[in-house]
């Protein structure tokens, strides 16, 4: 019995499949680029969540205040008695506050694994417009209960201006910021400041 041999793809159909593909993928990079600027959004209010919830929880540890804040200085040891604090970042440190002094706990740089030289490129800030005057701008210390020496809650708005504007509740804007909020009770939450459905437990 004779069998026929294996026919390949002709030239034009091997060329058909590459412009289709071509075309599939055009269609699907901006979607690509949006989810990945999104996911560095996620990734920096994660990250001073995380460092919120480290200085809350060596407060109660160490029986001491320990303060989390914001700096453009790098967040090592040897800056721990004068960093340069600010609202915007975009580094975060931890340090305890003792008869000894400053003791540094943790420190994160807003562009570590990113891949990215420096900060000025990665476009992630955080805010705390609504500190008490008694407080530091860019500053939040946890006493040795655990609550925040706060007399409203603080917020970090965390955005990325390289990716474009913030959504809206009613709009499309291709961003979805993210906003850490902590209470004078030290509670720490990350929350959608687009998500407007009180019942949403996105919502701020």
């Amino acid at each position: 019995m004779l069998t026929r041999p294996a026919r390949g793809l002709t030239m034009i159909e091997l060329l058909t499949g590459l412009v289709l593909l071509g075309i599939l993928m055009v269609l699907a990079m901006p979607s690509f680029v949006q989810m990945l600027q999104n996911q560095k959004l996620r990734a920096g209010a994660e990250s001073i969540s995380a460092g919120l919830q480290i200085a809350r929880s060596e407060a109660l540890r160490r029986n001491a205040q320990v303060e989390f804040l914001l700096t453009n200085t790098e967040p090592v040891e040897d800056n721990v008695d004068a960093p340069s604090v600010n609202t915007t970042g975009p580094h975060w440190m931890v340090r305890a506050n003792s008869t000894l002094g400053f003791q540094f706990v943790e420190g994160r740089s807003g562009f570590a694994g990113s891949g990215q030289a420096n900060a000025t490129v990665v476009a992630i800030a955080g805010v705390v417009p609504s500190a008490p005057a008694a407080t530091t701008a860019g500053t939040v210390t946890f006493n040795p209960i655990g609550r925040a020496e706060l007399t409203a809650n603080a917020v970090f708005d965390v955005s990325n201006p390289s990716g474009g504007a913030c959504k809206t509740p009613a709009g499309s804007e291709p961003m979805r910021c993210l906003r850490v909020v902590v209470t004078p009770g030290g509670r720490v939450r990350m929350c959608d400041p687009a998500v407007t459905d009180a019942n949403d437990t996105r919502a701020c």
